[in-house]
């Protein structure tokens, strides 16, 4: 049996301007094989982003990587922590399991800072409870409900060198790669792979796209390629205002990805296609050989350089490869903040249809786009609310034929919702604010 990880619930507490929200996804263990497309709507500065930031954040715990910045100011105005309640659900070799992992995160010094963090999991049987797996408050830490005395001398030392060093660097303590020997002597088989699905299984295609990838194309200059291929994860920032330098090895990646990305670009706007340019091999500063190229937009008999092509079209060819990984992939995990930004509404309505009706993996994104209320069903919408304690909601009222975009805006216009979905705004006050402002100007 092929090993599935998916998101099933997320629970978010003073992240941003998120003081509690919670949602879940459509997955199931029965429906593993299908994909379930989550989007997220709502008014400017209501919550859609801290549900990216929350992922961003996972992303960082896993790969045992430096959480951000405290400047950033990511914990929610005077109070002192961030808390993510995150649930899976894992089918691999040995079973299916409900995985909760917990992580509450506080400002240290530089950057914010894991102060506890949890695994528990339990099989899908009748009758089966949560265990605990690993625990960490500070310098408690215990795994399967031992406490550090209990484990011989090389495994002490090592828990006290992974916690030692999550803390020096603002990491995550279960993820970190010094535990690995600990729990391999100390944990059963089937906990060694559930911490392995999660680590590695889940981690390597799970993708999150923020809007820092959609501002360096705004602004012309850099062109993060998304990169999911056999044995290839992550993004290559290709800068657009100039040729690249990069090892043979990563630029036949680049050469797999182009071909894959070809293959849907040209269905989805008809006529175009990318390639790549080799100009030269030159030196790197490493000793090795690199290669020298340009991706080049080619339509008909007319080649230019890639950076000629509007936004819309730099921000589908940067994320194809990811989407690409989710129509076929089950196991991947792909989060686009404002997935919207630059593309043709109705172009992007087809391509999330084809994706829900037909994918295999999991994508969240946020929108303001209303087009795609009309082709997902509702129960793969939510909502942001005005309420800073109840940020997510889904839409009730809701038949099966009924239109979500028309409910939704009906919402906004008259309410209706268990949490009121939008501040009202006057067209009036608008006009006669923007007279007012004009009037300085004068």
């Amino acid at each position: 049996m092929d090993t599935i990880i998916r998101i099933s619930n997320v629970t978010i507490q003073c992240l941003k301007n998120v003081k509690y929200g919670t949602f879940k996804t459509n997955s199931t263990f029965l429906q593993q094989n299908k994909a379930d497309v989550v989007g997220f709507y709502g008014q400017n500065g209501s919550g859609k982003t801290a549900v990216v930031e929350a992922f961003s954040l996972l992303k960082a715990l896993l790969q045992a990587k430096k959480l951000p910045d405290k400047e950033l100011k990511l914990i929610y105005f005077k109070e002192k922590s961030i808390e993510l309640h995150i649930e899976f659900l894992i089918t691999n070799l040995l079973g299916q399991y409900f995985v909760k992992y917990f992580v509450e995160l506080q400002e240290g010094i530089e950057t914010l800072k894991v102060v506890k963090e949890t695994l528990f999991y339990k099989e899908n049987k009748s009758g089966k409870r949560f265990r605990e797996l690993v625990s960490k408050q500070g310098d408690k830490i215990s795994i399967r409900n031992k406490k550090m005395e209990a484990f011989r001398e090389n495994q002490r030392v090592n828990l006290m060198v992974a916690n030692h060093l999550a803390e020096e660097n603002a990491t995550s303590f279960i993820f970190r790669k010094e535990l690995t020997s600990v729990f391999e002597s100390f944990c059963n088989e089937e906990e060694n792979e559930i911490i392995k699905n999660l680590k590695h299984d889940f981690n390597k295609d799970f993708h999150v796209i923020d809007t820092i990838h959609y501002g360096l194309l705004v602004a012309n200059l850099v062109m993060p390629f998304s990169v999911h291929v056999e044995g290839k994860r992550g993004n290559i920032p290709y800068e657009l205002r100039d040729t690249m330098l990069l090892p043979r090895e990563m630029f036949t990646t680049i050469e797999k990805v182009v071909e894959q990305t070809n293959i849907v670009l040209t269905t989805i706007i008809p006529g175009l296609f990318i390639k790549v340019r080799e100009i030269n091999v030159e030196k790197m500063s490493s000793g090795e050989d690199g290669v020298r190229f340009e991706f080049l937009s080619v339509k008909g008999d007319i080649e230019l350089p890639l950076r000629s092509e509007s936004q819309g079209v730099l921000k589908i060819i940067s994320i194809l490869s990811t989407l690409i990984a989710v129509y076929n992939n089950p196991n991947a995990c792909v989060v686009i903040d404002e997935l919207d930004a630059g593309i043709f509404e109705y172009l992007l309505g087809e391509m999330l249809e084809v994706i829900n009706e037909n994918g295999k993996g999991q994508l969240f994104f946020t929108s303001h786009n209303l087009r795609i209320l009309e082709v997902l069903p509702i129960q793969n919408l939510w909502f942001t609310t005005l309420n800073e304690e109840q940020r997510y909601l889904q839409l009730k009222g809701v038949k099966k034929l009924s239109n979500a975009r028309d409910i939704y805006l009906r919402a906004i216009q008259l309410g209706g919702q268990d949490e009121a979905m939008y501040n009202e705004t006057n067209m009036y006050d608008i006009k006669k604010s923007f007279r007012k402002a004009g009037k300085i100007i004068d």
